[in-house]
């Protein structure tokens, strides 16, 4: 199996039956490392406390009952006790003998790295064999963590340039309208070819944003990778293991569920729509000024004509949208709801249309009333920004009703601007704690004093799914760790 795969066999409760080098039988239990150091029959370190139960010292114990457990910090344990703190019994089943009888379903929450109960130093892989499938998890897990919470942080950079951006761009906007006016009162027919490099910046982040899409896409999330180099080594097992690995390990597993949190893919997207909203917002105002002042428009728009790639930038909504709602992120559904509308509008106002075109555009604004719809209901759960989406989506339902294209006010641009400010928020901590809410989102608040019953998944507003909250301190400590 690969490194960090969870293991999949039994672990054995009965005592070792090597004899160490002093000739006394191994204090240990079957499949650990025989320690040398640690023969009770040679009276070795009969006061340390090994029984965190009934807090006996090795000396009072029956090794042959209650073999130990040696930690790599080098404190050991009874088994019986070292298994109830590790947490055994929420990856295996058990009979009522207390011996473990098959593979249970890990849990829904995020692991934590398990830690020696004395110097809380936390349990090496390999060092300790029997707690493999849990310490194997929590790696996995301590991964997870750190894809989201980097995901989201570089998120928030571009959701800054993005920003910076569309104010450049807007404040330049007035500059060309005023050229434009002067062209059209001196009547000139054309504009000074300038526009080529005017969008070199917003494409530049446009190619930066994808290439992030890319590299947070399904394949590259570290459960993906692990579930893949799993099954590259079932492959090489025989038939009969081939077949039942294959099916334990099947993506809509449990122990694969938050592969399928996409939040940190479709936020990224969302990132691209927003920037490529940005550039025909743009291109299309100075196209509408240009037609109005009766001005040919350049014969060359840098990345193709405002109409062609419009089209499928609405299809692009509309399929992201229907995305999102699937993974239950209606905030995120809410924000390309508003794009989709507002490009709607332009599509069919701003732009020449054949006959062709215009039922496309009918068809498009007929949609966004739909998708607008839908975004007022999601808008009453309590999400990051929902009051502000809330309000941005009530000033596009105004708009998208009116009989003809007005220019937004700047009030309503800022408004559903204010609305669709992102950020780290819910990931963007190494401290505090992890929660899942009830519809399998993972996320992190800080120690902010917050009760628990109140905390809610900034994505889709719901409450935590159980008392499955999980400390993030040992975010950091895996990195220290065996591979």
């Amino acid at each position: 199996m690969p490194c960090s795969a969870p293991c999949s066999r039994l672990p054995c409760d009965e005592r070792c039956t090597k004899l160490l080098t002093c000739g006394h039988r191994c204090p240990s239990i079957c499949g650990e490392i025989c320690p040398e150091d640690l023969c009770k029959d040679c009276g070795k370190a009969q006061d340390a406390r090994v029984d965190l139960l009934e807090m006996k010292m090795y000396a009072e114990i029956d090794i042959d009952q209650s073999p130990i457990v040696v930690l790599g910090c080098g404190h050991f344990f009874t088994a019986e006790t070292l298994d109830g703190m590790m947490g055994m019994s929420t990856v295996y089943l058990s009979n009522n003998d207390g011996r473990f009888i098959a593979l249970a379903d890990f849990p829904s929450a995020f692991s934590t790295m398990p830690q020696c109960p004395d110097c809380k130093r936390p349990v090496r892989q390999y060092a300790t064999r029997r707690y493999n499938r849990i310490i194997n998890r929590a790696v996995a897990d301590e991964s997870a963590k750190r894809f989201l919470v980097a995901g989201k942080n570089e998120l928030k950079n571009f959701s800054i340039e993005i920003e910076r951006l569309e104010e450049k761009l807007t404040a330049s906007h007035s500059d060309i309208l005023r050229e434009i006016d002067i062209l059209h009162e001196s009547r000139r027919m054309a504009v000074r070819p300038h526009f080529r490099n005017r969008w070199a910046a917003c494409e530049k982040l446009r190619r930066e944003i994808s290439l992030f899409c890319k590299s947070s896409a399904d394949r590259n999330h570290p459960f993906h990778k692990l579930h893949e180099a799993t099954i590259h080594a079932l492959r090489r097992l025989e038939s009969d293991d081939l077949s039942d690995g294959l099916a334990a390990l099947s993506l809509e597993s449990p122990s694969h569920r938050f592969e399928r949190d996409r939040r940190v893919m479709l936020t990224a997207e969302m990132a691209l729509l927003k920037i490529e909203f940005v550039i025909l917002e743009d291109i299309m105002g100075i196209s509408r000024a240009l037609r109005h002042a009766a001005i040919a428009e350049p014969e060359y728009w840098p990345g193709g004509s405002p109409l062609l790639r419009a089209k499928p930038f609405l299809r692009s909504c509309t399929s992201f949208i229907s995305g999102c709602s699937t993974q239950s992120l209606p905030r995120l559904a809410v924000e390309a709801t508003l794009c989709h509308a507002r490009m709607a509008q332009m599509f069919q106002s701003c732009l020449p249309l054949d006959e062709a075109d215009m039922a496309k555009a009918i068809g498009f604004v007929a949609d966004a009333k739909a998708h607008l719809d839908r975004a007022s209901l999601w808008c009453e759960q309590p999400f990051e920004h929902a009051d502000e989406l809330k309000e941005a989506v009530q000033e596009a339902i105004e708009l998208i009703n009116r009989e003809r294209y007005e220019e937004v006010s700047p009030e309503e641009v800022a408004a559903i601007k204010r609305a669709m400010v992102g950020g780290p928020t819910g990931l963007a901590t190494h401290s505090g704690h992890w929660y899942n809410c009830v519809n399998g989102h993972p996320f992190a608040i800080g120690e902010c004093g917050m009760p628990m019953e109140e905390a809610r998944c900034p994505e889709c507003g719901a409450a935590i799914g159980g008392l499955n909250h999980q400390s993030v301190a040992g975010v950091t400590r895996a990195e220290n760790m065996e591979d």
